[in-house]
């Protein structure tokens, strides 16, 4: 079944922005979950629906497609990429190698003009856990894991971390956007993700190679841990059956 936005249309974006705006909205249904996994995109629907051209709507695609949020098949259309459970592992394997290297190395060859980005994104990600808001938690998280990756020194780390960072980013949602019935509350959660950013910043500025290493892992190990935790949680126990006579 296609994918219907439920933006409603309305008139079209000054000249020059029409691209990036159907791009944002395209990106924001996606990481939302307003168009699901493996779902397909209606081309027709979606320039009616954003208000732009079809030749905008395609180019927000080969650029979310770019970005590993849409997969574009060959005279078929587009869909959103999929990602289900089988892939939580290997994600995360993926995560935690690079994010342990892009961390450690950030330490070792980091300038002094990166620390001020990693402290600018660090301090955002705190501002939105405040407030709770879901969607700024999960753009500032990338941004101050991009940083992190600028200052690694490692242009092919850098590149591949970035490209997880976003196929990660629709899991992100699950980590920051709920509560679960386990042992750690989300308040509790954001707590110690602030902690471990806090952390890294101040291993990372020290050069501290092998405790931005741990902390890189470890961090990455949370995140599994949550995502673990949410995709398992169900309201089954709160059901009470009829015995069967």
């Amino acid at each position: 079944m296609a994918a219907k936005p439920t933006l409603e249309a309305g008139p079209r974006r000054p000249k020059g922005t029409g691209r990036q705006y159907a791009h944002e909205v395209l990106r924001h249904s996606i990481l939302t979950l307003e168009f699901a996994p493996g779902s397909t995109l209606d081309e027709a629907m979606l320039v009616e629906q954003i208000g732009v051209s079809r030749t905008l709507v395609r180019e927000a695609m080969i650029g979310l497609a770019s970005e590993g949020l849409i997969e574009l098949l060959p005279n078929r259309g587009a869909r959103v990429a999929r990602f289900d459970l089988n892939d939580v592992r290997a994600y995360h394997e993926a995560l935690e190698l690079c994010q342990r290297a892009a961390t450690r190395w950030a330490a070792i060859r980091h300038r002094a003009e990166h620390l001020p980005s990693i402290r600018l994104e660090r301090l955002a990600f705190e501002k939105a856990a405040k407030l709770r808001d879901a969607d700024a938690m999960i753009e500032s998280n990338r941004r101050l894991h991009l940083a992190i990756a600028a200052a690694c020194g490692n242009e092919f780390i850098a590149g591949a971390y970035a490209r997880l960072l976003t196929v990660g980013l629709r899991l992100s949602r699950l980590l920051v956007g709920y509560e679960v019935n386990q042992n750690m509350s989300l308040a509790t959660h954001l707590d110690l993700v602030v902690d471990q950013h806090r952390e890294m910043e101040a291993a990372i500025a020290v050069g501290d190679a092998d405790a931005a290493e741990r902390l890189g892992g470890s961090h990455a190990q949370v995140s599994l841990d949550r995502a673990t935790a949410t995709l398992r949680n169900t309201l089954a126990g709160e059901i009470t059956l009829p015995k069967v006579s």
